[in-house]
């Protein structure tokens, strides 16, 4: 006798497997989302207070044959104490956004200087589910691309700044065959130098300040700005990165640049990729602003574990004038593998490095960078990477050769899969100030960078959120600016 389904009973039924076919439910996503948020941050720091399943869609990168769903939610969290959020070692932003597969903009609340019992964040997150059987599972958490820079997996479109850097090359390009080498170079040079002095000399004039940054989608450029979103008025200034912004500095050519601290150290003793410039004496810091570490990645099928594994290796630098790409070689040495001991030298920028990865025509990518680095982020969870820590010994010695290197920790959940605390060395991101400013100018920036409160995360930076006048010097080894050490020095002093 066959089983007649009457149309309540129909409509039932196609309701439930619709809502199966949309991956887990509330309930299962709440209980996912508490246990990340325990694994990321010290327990009883936060409390879910409410959440809102959002939709969902099928992951289009999902393995053949395997079926998966990017579920997305709204978050409603409260401290149940006070905890910094940017705090250098410890459990923090890192973690917390790893942990609610959500964005810098996603996130907000969290308060430079630290956050109070009782205050709420809100994040708009999202969770990674693929089908096991009748059910759902959970798989590492979803990863984060920038607006505007989707990681490895494809080219962004190029934003404006590039296609005018890319307009002034083309004057070199088209210049007549029997044009000299050494003309050709004077006309890159000059190009370059009216790029620079225009968009300083423009933010100049409407009573801000040019920032060198970095190359487009990467997180100097992001932080800087996040700060022009403030009450002081800056332009960004799209460069190659921190080597390149020292010289703009250094020539005047830019009041504020943006540089690793190692980088800062060489400049200022006229040595590495500044030994032609000779010593800069006069560089002044304004301070440290967040930890850059060094990161060295590889697929976990590779059997790579450790970095003097990568001996006859291709290993992905850098681009030159990157400072990224001069501490990943010293790093390499220092593990046995100078660059005559790799089978290639990769002179690659970061999304390309992980695309390289991704096609298999690169075994490795060392870069220093602040953590979460959003495009590892993504990778590390969809490639099946993995990071390998430094070695102890060799960490220790690159610590007493300069003095802007120092050991650090990456919190055990910083990416998908990191259940425990890696090793490694890393450096401080500074923010230098060019000689012609004046000690007013200095102290009202120092003010604006580094006075509590501030939400850089939502603003598109989450390394804004490391930064505390209590850090200021941390990895510092340049001179620091009088007019900044005077108020950092009060911003850093409790209030009686």
């Amino acid at each position: 006798m066959a089983l007649r389904i009457g149309p309540t009973a129909a409509l039932l039924l196609a309701l439930l497997l619709a809502a199966c076919a949309r991956g887990p439910d509330t309930r299962a996503l709440e209980a996912d989302v508490r246990q990340r948020l325990d694994a990321a941050l010290p327990a009883g720091t936060l409390q879910l207070q409410a959440l809102q399943r959002r939709g969902s869609q099928d992951d289009a990168k999902a393995p053949p044959g395997e079926t998966r769903r990017v579920v997305y939610f709204d978050a409603d969290l409260q401290l149940a104490r006070d905890y910094d959020f940017g705090a250098w070692d410890a459990a923090g932003v890192a973690g917390l956004v790893s942990a609610l597969g959500t964005g810098p903009k996603g996130l907000t609340g969290i308060r430079s200087g630290g956050n109070q019992a009782g205050d709420v964040l809100r994040a708009h997150g999202s969770a990674l589910y693929r089908r096991a059987g009748e059910g759902w599972e959970a798989v590492a958490p979803q990863g984060f691309s920038a607006p505007g820079a989707p990681g490895f997996a494809a080219e962004a479109p190029r934003p404006p700044e590039e296609r005018l850097l890319e307009a002034m090359r083309s004057v070199v390009a088209n210049a007549p065959p029997e044009t000299s080498p050494a003309t050709r170079e004077a006309i890159v040079q000059e190009l370059e130098n009216a790029h620079a002095a225009l968009r300083a000399r423009l933010a100049r004039v409407a009573r801000g300040y040019a920032i060198a940054a970095g190359p487009a989608s990467g997180q100097y450029l992001r932080f800087a700005q996040a700060l022009g979103q403030g009450s002081q008025r800056t332009e960004a200034l799209v460069t190659a990165g921190g080597e390149e912004n020292i010289r703009l500095v250094r020539e005047g050519r830019a009041p504020l640049g943006l540089a690793q601290g190692d980088s800062a150290w060489w400049a200022f003793r006229g040595e590495g990729p500044f030994a032609q410039e000779g010593a800069w004496t006069t560089l002044r810091a304004i301070g440290s602003l967040y930890p850059e570490a060094v990161h060295v990645l590889v697929r976990r099928e590779a059997g790579l574990r450790s970095v003097a594994d990568l001996a006859g290796k291709r290993v992905a630098v850098g681009q030159p004038g990157a400072a990224s790409r001069t501490t990943a070689l010293a790093v390499l040495q220092a593990h046995g593998v100078d660059e005559s001991r790799l089978s290639a030298v990769l002179d690659l920028a970061p999304d390309a490095a992980l695309r390289a990865l991704r096609d298999g025509a690169a075994d490795a990518l060392v870069q220093v960078i602040g953590f979460p680095a959003d495009s590892i982020r993504g990778a590390v969870a969809e490639l099946g990477l993995q990071l390998l820590p430094l070695e102890a010994r060799v960490v220790r010695d690159l610590a007493a050769r300069n003095p802007a290197w120092y050991p650090l920790a990456l919190p055990a959940g910083t990416y998908a899969g990191q259940s425990a605390e890696l090793q490694t060395l890393a450096t401080s991101a500074v923010l230098l100030a060019a000689g012609d400013l004046t000690d007013a100018e200095v102290a009202a920036i120092t003010r604006w960078v580094y006075a509590p409160g501030s939400d850089l995360v939502v603003r598109g930076s989450v390394q804004g959120a490391q930064i505390s006048a209590a850090q200021a010097r941390q990895g510092l080894a340049v001179p620091q600016h009088a007019a900044a050490a005077r108020v950092l020095e009060s911003l850093a002093t409790p209030a009686r």
